[in-house]
């Protein structure tokens, strides 16, 4: 959903409440809502629902209280600079993940998409998932980079939480269709041979090593399997916890943890290069290999360099 929709969305609910009431959710039992009491609402309206919970930042107020509707047009009182700022700000400084999507959405030239992408996450790891699921992972992510065990991962903890995301996400069908055959060469289990599993993820399968080699290194599943390893650990078990201390306007201690597991945290000086000339370690790079995750599944370009000393145990 792109920023000019999302916030006409966003006037929409708030100028017909009755027709679509803010709801809180927090948990799957809570999250469920009766397709009889309030009829199909579109994905757009869902997210926007889920989102409405979180507060929004004083930045952010101010920068798209600035844009009007005029003659059917939206009109910004702010350039795209101050926008940028105020939006900055306010995800930096208040973990606003409404200005978090926003920073992520204003990188919308497919070739420097790889700079919002840390944006979305973070907006993720608070529990605004779904934005880095439609606007990354389906969108940007390609065969041989792959996304799909992110995919499955970010889908399952979104409908978990609101399980009208169901149909539109569909996790388990995404498993079901890549099913029991080899990631490369797809090949089947037969009577006299079964393939193996990927450790880490439980995701693909393999007939031989080569195979599994030649996804790790040439798919980058390498990268995405270690993050999902990291997601596994520090992010799944203190979900609800970070997501409800976002809510609140609070930074659970976990999120920190996760941060500096993730990269997200890391020294500008790390990335610099990639984000002034798109290139690493002076090579020139494709810049959808900066979708997915390093080797060793941090991500490529960071959000918001730390000095703070975070715990690397």
């Amino acid at each position: 959903m792109g920023r000019k929709q999302k916030l006409r969305q966003e006037r929409k609910i708030k100028n017909n409440k009755n027709s679509t009431p803010p709801a809180v959710v927090t948990t799957p039992s809570e999250a469920t809502v009766e397709a009889a009491s309030e009829g199909e609402l579109s994905i757009f309206a869902i997210l926007v629902e889920i989102d409405s919970v979180f507060p929004k930042s004083d930045e952010y107020v101010q920068a798209t209280d600035d844009s009007q509707i005029i003659y059917g047009n939206e009109d910004n009182k702010l350039d795209n600079n101050e926008q940028y700022a105020l939006f900055k700000q306010g995800a930096t400084v208040h973990g606003c993940v409404h200005s978090m999507f926003l920073m992520g959405e204003g990188h919308c030239n497919h070739m420097y998409k790889y700079l919002g992408h840390p944006w979305f996450l973070e907006g993720a790891i608070r529990g605004s998932f779904v934005s880095l699921i439609g606007e990354f992972y389906l969108d940007h992510a390609e065969p041989n980079r792959n996304a799909n065990t992110l995919y499955g991962y970010w889908g399952k903890i979104a409908t978990n939480f609101d399980t009208r995301l169901g149909p539109k996400i569909a996790p388990n069908v995404l498993k079901h269709q890549i099913g029991r055959k080899c990631a490369i060469c797809l090949k089947t289990d037969t009577k006299t041979f079964t393939l193996k599993q990927c450790i880490g993820c439980s995701f693909y399968c393999y007939c031989s090593e080569s195979c599994q080699t030649t996804h790790w290194n040439e798919h980058n599943h390498r990268g995405e399997c270690k993050q999902l390893r990291i997601l596994h650990k520090y992010h799944k078990p203190y979900a609800k916890a970070i997501r409800d201390a976002a809510i609140r306007g609070d930074i659970h201690p976990a999120l920190e943890k996760l941060q500096y597991k993730l990269g997200l945290t890391r020294p500008l000086e790390d990335y610099q290069e990639i984000i002034t000339y798109c290139t690493h370690d002076g090579k020139i790079s494709d810049p959808k290999d900066y979708v997915v995750a390093r080797d060793d599944g941090t991500v490529w370009v960071g959000s918001i360099p730390s000095t703070a000393c975070v715990s690397r145990k």
